[in-house]
């Protein structure tokens, strides 16, 4: 992306005070753009936004009236709203449930604030930034999915299920969003940011953040919509688009 594709925009990231949150913004700041940070880690994204010289709002992205506050928020700030991070995200392990997945014995918190956070979080992010986006005259949401909504991932089916679900919905959506100049993509990353050992399998790749913060406001800046677009370490090209296929009947 030239730098430039940023430049004026005014963008909102839910999960800004995470890892990948704030490479993001750190590239959306340098890039001339004005940034509106969402988290429910108050405390820490109000820090990264005095960093950085962004703005902050508390949110729980479970609650669809703090999504419509978040997007009010940058309204009444900036007048506008161009660009849509939808990035907030759970899984089985940074809850700090007990892995492996044991479909036996669901634990059932961790499954519904996984499914609450990663699709609510998605479906009432998007439904609260659409009228904003079309008024400022069309603009770009791009949701954080990950590889574990394009393939199988056993050591956490419940955070797969959510993966799964959110590029089904980008897809789904997608055609209607264009016709108000709004695209909207999914993100597929694979793990990302900082391990300790244990934590990932022996041999899996690592991304940078700033990587796929890149890949991410490639994605936002471009006339592409409804992809879902893999973004993996140690392979080339890093991101790549992933074409589905077709059932016949449908």
């Amino acid at each position: 992306m030239e730098m430039s594709g940023a430049s004026g925009k005014v963008a909102v990231i839910t999960g800004g005070a995470g890892v990948i949150g704030r490479a993001l913004a750190g590239q959306l700041v340098e890039a001339g753009a004005r940034v509106i940070l969402a988290d429910i880690a108050t405390s820490s994204g109000e820090a990264l936004a005095s960093e950085l010289g962004c703005s902050f709002i508390e949110t729980d992205v479970r609650d669809p009236d703090d999504n419509e506050k978040m997007i009010a928020a940058a309204l009444d700030r900036h007048g506008r709203l161009d660009l849509v991070f939808l990035n907030a995200g759970v899984s089985l392990q940074s809850l700090g449930a007990s892995l492996p997945y044991d479909p036996a014995s669901i634990d059932l918190d961790a499954y519904r604030r996984i499914l609450s956070v990663n699709i609510d979080g998605g479906v009432f992010g998007v439904s609260a930034a659409l009228g904003a986006l079309a008024r400022s005259g069309g603009g770009a949401i791009v949701i954080t999915a990950s590889v574990a909504g394009l393939i199988a991932w056993p050591p956490d089916p419940v955070y797969t299920i959510s993966k799964h679900g959110l590029v089904g919905y980008v897809r789904s959506i997608a055609p209607a969003l264009a016709e108000q100049g709004i695209t909207i993509n999914a993100v597929c990353p694979g793990a990302t940011g900082r391990f300790e050992p244990g934590q990932i399998p022996d041999g899996l790749a690592v991304l940078a953040p700033e990587t796929l913060a890149a890949a991410m406001l490639d994605i936002a800046t471009d006339t592409g919509t409804g992809r879902a677009a893999s973004v993996v370490a140690d392979r080339q090209p890093v991101v790549q688009f992933h074409e589905f296929a077709e059932v016949e009947g449908f």
